[in-house]
């Protein structure tokens, strides 16, 4: 036999003529097996004509629910032990009885024992508070955020499972027990501080509470007629999450602050939101002012600047991304030139979040650009003068030598046959390069 029904057997004959406690048997369908003289007398029931009466036959109306949830409830956690409290209708008597339910099941069948306690007194105020009491506490140890409650001694007088798994105490070792003695007064302690302003002010206070290894909390201690309630949230996760975006974003920021660029960061309405180091320098130098964050970046706008940076900024706004170049006059009267770069930034959520703007000192390399471009316009310069001025006089020399050689057949001196022929080629071979020259010219 198995031995929790066997125990669950010696139970019902203990409490067979008991002058205290009900017991009650239900099977699976929920109908009475067995009840003992005491519960008996509660419901009006025989003892010996009880098998086609259901357990929740002379149950309170208002009461049913609750109890057929919990037998449910039972039915579906064989060994665990759940409570409820209900009303009974004996003819004109009524009957209030907190019940200990329990589910035991062996190869052949499940049954539900019941052993209960008559409440005194049956006011449905009395009752009421009895009930929704236990359903509070059984909310409580069903949530998965911590609870405890103290009176106005400290005293610990509510804890809940979560609160039980955190510490690693019993509530039955907490509650009657200072709060101080488990938890030490120290003013390093965020609890500590927060706990006495919320009992001395009155007020409801919210801070943040490590709890090595695993856990960080956000808790809210609250005062009460009683004394203080608290509550507190495991945001771990969160904090964890947080300190993660921070690391980022301090990297993100000495990243940004290490380099000559310009960043800025502005919201839809103009508006700074992030500015690196470089941006802040750049600033006083120009403006004879620091930048802020929340600064209206129109301030920060040259007047002749003004113009293209809307049209750029409302053009990002769009969803475009653009370059554009061009100089800047400096306060000393020179001008050196500048990239901007303009993109839409977006959140997670893919909201627009703003304009990032990043300027950044091209005039190193526009100086070399433009000699270049100097130096290009004088090599098609000298290219003209070779390809046009010297071709004149060639074409010139090109005619008198092929006179010449209409003489070549009067003559029989090899030496003047030889300068001819050398003079020819030397012709022929600058034309081919001028005319190179003029082809290369056309195509720049």
């Amino acid at each position: 036999m198995n031995t929790d029904v066997y125990s669950m057997q010696q139970t019902i004959r203990m409490l067979e003529h008991s002058e205290l406690f009900s017991c009650m048997l239900m099977n699976e369908e929920g109908y009475y097996t067995y009840i003992n003289h005491r519960f008996a007398q509660i419901t009006g029931l025989a003892v010996s004509n009880i098998s086609h009466t259901k357990a929740d036959t002379h149950i309170h109306y208002a009461d049913l629910e609750f109890f057929r949830n919990q037998l449910f409830n039972c039915s579906q956690h064989p060994g665990d032990k759940f409570s409820v409290t209900v009303r009974y209708i004996n003819g004109d008597h009524t009957h209030t009885v907190q019940w200990e339910l329990c589910c035991y099941t062996d190869d052949q069948e499940q049954v539900i024992l019941g052993i209960g306690v008559p409440l005194s007194g049956d006011p449905l105020e009395e009752f009421s508070a009895t009930r929704y009491a236990q359903q509070f506490n059984e909310y409580l140890d069903g949530v998965q955020d911590g609870f405890f409650a103290l009176n106005r001694n400290w005293i610990f007088i509510r804890v809940n499972r979560f609160f039980e798994q955190v510490t690693g105490l019993n509530r039955h070792d907490m509650i009657g027990r200072s709060f101080w003695d488990i938890f030490p007064d120290s003013p390093d302690q965020p609890y500590a501080v927060a706990m006495r302003k919320a009992f001395d002010q009155e007020q409801t206070i919210t801070f943040e509470q490590p709890w090595p290894p695993e856990y960080h909390f956000a808790v809210s201690a609250s005062p009460s007629k009683e004394g203080i309630i608290c509550y507190f949230i495991d945001i771990s996760l969160q904090k964890k999450q947080q300190l993660e975006l921070l690391a980022n974003e301090i990297k993100l920021k000495a990243i940004l602050d290490s380099t000559t660029d310009v960043n800025i960061m502005i919201s839809p309405d103009m508006h700074i939101l992030n500015y690196n180091r470089t941006a802040g320098l750049l600033a006083e130098e120009y403006f004879r002012t620091q930048l802020h964050i929340g600064a209206n970046f129109m301030h920060y706008v040259m007047p002749e600047l003004r113009e293209s940076f809307q049209d750029n900024f409302n053009r990002a706004l769009a969803g475009e991304k653009l370059t554009t170049e061009r100089p800047v006059a400096l306060p000393n009267g020179d001008a050196m030139w500048f990239q901007f770069l303009y993109y839409p930034v977006y959140s997670d959520a893919e909201s627009m979040m703003g304009v990032a703007m990043n300027i950044t000192n091209i005039n190193g390399r526009k100086t070399a650009e433009m000699k270049l471009l100097q130096q290009y316009d004088k090599m098609r310069e000298i290219a003209y003068l070779q390809s046009h001025e010297a071709r004149a006089p060639l074409s010139n020399i090109l005619g008198l030598i092929n006179v010449l050689m209409l003489y070549t057949e009067k003559t029989n001196d090899p030496d003047i046959l030889q300068v001819l022929e050398h003079l020819n080629e030397s012709a022929a071979r600058l034309d081919t390069v001028i005319q190179k020259i003029v082809s290369n010219t056309r195509q720049e």
